[in-house]
């Protein structure tokens, strides 16, 4: 494998962690980090790499790079993206793309979400909400569906076969709404 350079440019607390074992280089321009993030997804297995290029292209070059994930900060809704060059088991959840949304979970709800399974995680201050799979569209469905379960429209048996039957649909060649973006608001 090649020697990596590895960028850690001012990140918040939210990257902080998947940047911890990053060391300081000297801040390169985007061109750069893209070039240097294409060279790293270049020896990740496919799922990685696709899930890798796919943000790449959306989102552009990551602000944190390491030779085992890519790190983005505040990117449309997202407050964090990262992607790793293997899915792990962090929070038990599978998967190589982790995408965090602000989002202040009502009391009462770790129950329902709990059962939903482990497709959503939430931040200890309540404030974030995090799924993680292989694929944006699977990310979107997934807290859609969880914060469904927030406002008491669904319950975690009808949010599971929702997600299901978007699945099956996108399988299909069909679309779902909860598939394309974030149907929430934004919290500040």
């Amino acid at each position: 494998m090649k020697p990596v350079f590895v960028l850690f440019v001012a990140l918040s607390a939210g990257l902080a962690g998947f940047a911890a074992g990053c060391r300081a280089t000297a801040a390169f321009d985007g061109s750069r980090r893209g070039g240097l993030a294409e060279e790293i997804i270049a020896e990740w297995p496919a799922p990685a790499r696709l899930a890798a290029a796919a943000m790449l292209e959306k989102y552009g070059p990551p602000d944190a790079l390491a030779a085992d994930g890519l790190g983005w900060k505040d990117k449309g809704r997202w407050k964090k993206i990262i992607v790793r060059g293997s899915p792990g088991t962090a929070a038990g959840a599978s998967g190589v793309l982790e995408q965090t949304a602000a989002y202040r979970v009502p009391p009462g709800t770790r129950d329902e979400l709990a059962a939903f399974g482990d497709k959503v995680t939430v931040s200890p201050d309540w404030t974030r909400i995090s799924a993680r799979s292989n694929d944006e569209a699977l990310n979107f469905l997934a807290l859609n569906l969880a914060v469904a379960i927030g406002r008491g429209d669904l319950d975690a048996p009808g949010a599971r076969a929702s997600y299901k039957r978007a699945v099956d649909l996108s399988n299909a060649g069909k679309s779902s709404a909860l598939m394309k973006e974030l149907l929430f608001p934004p919290i500040p």
